[in-house]
C-alpha cells in the first residue's frame, strides 16, 4: 500500500471516530470537572445531577483559595455547536480533528528534510 493511501485511509478513520463520538459516548462521563464537583459537593461522585449554585460556590472558594481567576471562553463550549444537539457535538469534534491535522501536518512540512 502506498504512504499517500495509507495517509488517506488514517484521515478517514480519524473522521469516522469523530462523527460517530458524540453517539456512542457516555451522556455522564467521570473526568476532571466531575471529580472536581463531586468533591466539592457538588453533585454526587457517582452520580450525574449538578447543584449549580454549589458548583458555583465551589468555583468561587477555590479562586479564593488559590488567587487563580484565569478564564477563557471555550470555542466549542463541552465539545458542542449549540443549538445543534448531537449534530453539533459531531460537528465540532469533526473541526477539532481537521485543526489538529492541519497542524500536524504542517509541522511535518516545516521540520521535514529537504530531498
Amino acid at each position: 500500500m502506498k504512504k499517500d493511501n495509507i495517509l488517506i485511509f488514517g484521515i478517514i478513520i480519524a473522521l469516522v471516530i469523530a462523527v460517530a463520538a458524540p453517539f456512542i459516548a457516555s451522556s455522564n462521563p467521570d473526568g476532571l470537572e466531575s471529580a472536581f464537583f463531586g468533591i466539592f459537593g457538588a453533585k454526587e461522585i457517582h452520580g450525574s445531577e449538578l447543584n449549580e449554585d454549589a458548583a458555583v460556590a465551589a468555583e468561587e472558594q477555590v479562586q479564593e483559595i488559590t488567587g487563580n481567576t484565569f478564564s477563557y471562553a471555550a470555542p466549542f463550549p463541552d465539545y458542542s455547536i449549540e443549538g445543534l444537539a448531537k449534530m453539533g457535538e459531531a460537528l465540532a469534534i469533526v473541526a477539532g480533528t481537521i485543526l489538529v491535522l492541519l497542524v500536524a501536518f504542517g509541522l511535518g512540512k516545516a521540520f521535514s528534510r529537504p530531498g
